[in-house]
């Protein structure tokens, strides 16, 4: 029997998913100084046998279904900056090849390859791919569980997908709980539809699956069945608070913040200057083919911009590049389709040029980054700060990242910061002036102790780190 020769659209999907792979290595990311610390520990803990830290961002540290492979990442690899974001990276790169199907099943081959290549090299995508965050692996199980969905939808096979749909977007939902947005695109949908089937009910049954089971987990955790929604609902409050909701209720500015950010972030505006009129073109031309993506991503986007993120109150979501996410496919399909267009306008100049510049200006973007390595001073500090055999005070966010370092070896000499250091004698102290410039600018009610603005002079500088003045880390001798 003859095995089938590989289709020139797998080829090319195979050589495209290889292409953003080389991508997202060669600017890769590494570990960050916020939540990917809280992730990373959480994981570490979990190998170690022990349960949620109750001193960590509970929030962050109850979303399992990114800790968990996380934890076998680090068991399989040990602790290094790959194998803590290789969960991530594969989902990143799945998301490729699923953008492509979803192409063709909706449009066509070739839709489903230009929407491919564009993501291949999406700034935004590239960029966190290599980041231990938990938007790009939800996005990518929201979107399979939508690809089932429809695949079912347009085929009328496989009706089973419709529970596994409910259930993927589950297991998006034990990663991040944005995944749960998707509902809006199921309410568009079935309003459009203007019936309901009775397939469709299996959908929540799927997703209440994957919540029942977390919640049994939690209870054999924690003793509370319900400890991640009580720990997530308490940590937005207490976040908005300490952060003044972000600005977001200062009317009617704070409804310009998602706007300003399509305009002013260069991992998302070159591409959504295109998307936007793409959509108003596709939208003028009645184009109904499209209008499923466009379920997808108007009322996920609005939400985005003017929903809120708590149940109890609102509480608007921060505007941040990495929550687009969620509408990273639909965008880009609705693209695909415009720039396939038959209009010879489009088809001779529009088509190649546009993903000429989006290539350059996405290679630039990612190039010119300035959060790739963010722990590269400490990584040189390290052996030098441990070497001391003395005590060492350092800022809480600068010894999450060293005891990640140390691939959370115990550094007895390592110790954060007290309220005051005015009786600290003989000993050390290390300054990571960016990583306390991040934090002041992230909350302006953290507070430092008064000498770290105001050096003593009896303090002797003994070593500095990183070729930048504004973010070096120097270490001082208090006698």
């Amino acid at each position: 029997m003859k095995q089938k020769k590989p289709r020139k659209a797998h080829i090319l999907l195979l050589l495209i998913a290889l292409f953003g792979l080389f991508l997202r290595l060669i600017f890769f990311s590494g570990m960050g100084i916020s939540d990917s610390l809280v992730y990373s520990k959480a994981a570490h803990d979990i190998n170690e046998g022990r349960g949620i830290d109750p001193e960590s961002t509970l929030t962050l540290s109850t979303r399992l279904g990114l800790i968990y492979p996380t934890a076998l990442s680090y068991r399989l690899f040990g602790i290094n900056d790959l194998s803590s974001v290789i969960f991530v990276l594969i989902t990143s790169v799945a998301s490729i090849i699923l953008i492509f199907y979803f192409g063709k099943l909706l449009f066509n081959e070739k839709t489903g390859i230009i929407a491919s290549f564009l993501l291949s090299f999406f700034p935004m995508d590239v960029v966190y791919a290599t980041k231990l965050n938990s938007d790009l692996p939800s996005a990518f199980l929201m979107a399979l569980g939508i690809y089932l969905f429809l695949y079912s939808e347009k085929t009328g096979k496989l009706k089973i997908n419709y529970f596994v749909a409910g259930m993927l977007i589950g297991i998006g939902y034990m990663i991040r709980e944005s995944a749960l947005l998707v509902a809006l695109f199921f309410i568009a949908y079935v309003i459009s539809k203007k019936q309901i089937n009775k397939e469709y009910f299996l959908v929540p049954l799927g997703v209440m699956a994957i919540f029942i089971a977390e919640s049994l987990l939690f209870l054999s955790l924690t003793g509370d069945l319900l400890f991640r929604f009580h720990a997530s609902q308490k940590y937005l409050i207490e976040a908005m608070l300490a952060h003044n909701y972000f600005g977001r209720l200062d009317f009617p500015t704070g409804l310009l913040h998602y706007p300003w950010l399509f305009l002013t972030n260069n991992l998302l505006s070159f591409f959504y200057a295109f998307i936007f009129i793409a959509v108003i073109y596709l939208l003028y031309c009645k184009r109904k083919e499209t209008y499923g993506m466009m379920l997808w991503l108007v009322p996920l986007l609005l939400y985005l911009s003017f929903g809120s993120a708590s149940l109890a109150s609102y509480t608007p979501f921060m505007a941040v590049d990495r929550y687009t996410s969620i509408v990273t496919i639909p965008a880009l399909l609705l693209l695909s389709v415009f720039l396939l267009e038959e209009r010879r306008v489009i088809k001779k100049w529009a088509m190649p040029a546009s993903l000429a510049f989006l290539l350059l200006a996405s290679v630039v973007a990612v190039y010119t980054r300035e959060d790739r390595n963010s722990l590269e001073n400490l990584r040189e500090a390290y052996p030098f700060l441990k070497g001391l055999n003395k005590t060492v005070f350092i800022d809480g966010r600068s010894l999450a990242a060293v005891s990640y370092i140390g691939e959370y070896s115990i550094n007895k000499n390592l110790e954060k910061y007290p309220d005051s250091l005015g009786k600290a004698k003989n000993s050390y102290i290390a300054i990571n002036r960016n990583m306390i410039r991040n934090l002041k600018e992230a909350n302006k009610n953290l507070k430092f102790p008064s000498e770290i603005k105001n050096i003593p002079k009896e303090w002797k500088v003994i070593k500095e780190f990183g070729s930048s003045e504004k973010d070096k880390i120097v270490v001082y001798q208090i006698p």
